[in-house]
């Protein structure tokens, strides 16, 4: 336990920034994929859909650094993106596939951590302290 309340600033530092750099994995295969089977119904639609991701990933990196930095107009967002983790999870969970539902059991596991370590109040407090 001490260890986790040593180094959990960093600990959810990491966690949000593997999930931004999966959100770009996931980004790249999903486009390469659509261009390769050619399966676009609206080139407006799917350029705005990865302009919409690339903006996700780079908010999500950039409340990652701000959460190590411990600015707190990076808190906030930091504990919704782990909500928004956990809700897109959610379905993984349901699907039939076995490595779906084990991608939503890491996801969705991996954000209650991050949301816990965050809400602890040794943590809360930094956040108020250095702004």
């Amino acid at each position: 336990m001490n260890y986790f309340k040593k180094n959990s600033i960093t600990i959810c530092y990491r966690i949000g920034i593997i999930q931004g750099i999966s959100l770009a994995v996931y980004t790249i295969w999903a486009a390469t994929s659509a261009l390769v089977t050619r399966d676009i119904e609206r080139i407006d639609t799917f350029i705005t859909e990865n302009i919409v991701y690339l903006i996700f990933i780079i908010l999500i990196i950039l409340v990652a650094k701000g959460f190590q930095k411990l600015k707190r107009f990076a808190y906030t967002p930091f504990l919704l993106i782990q909500l928004f983790a956990i809700i897109i999870g959610w379905p993984f969970l349901e699907a039939p596939s076995l490595i779906a539902k084990l991608f939503g059991l890491i996801l969705i596991s991996v954000s209650i951590l991050a949301l816990t370590l965050a809400l602890i109040p040794f943590n809360r407090h930094k956040f108020y302290k250095n702004n």
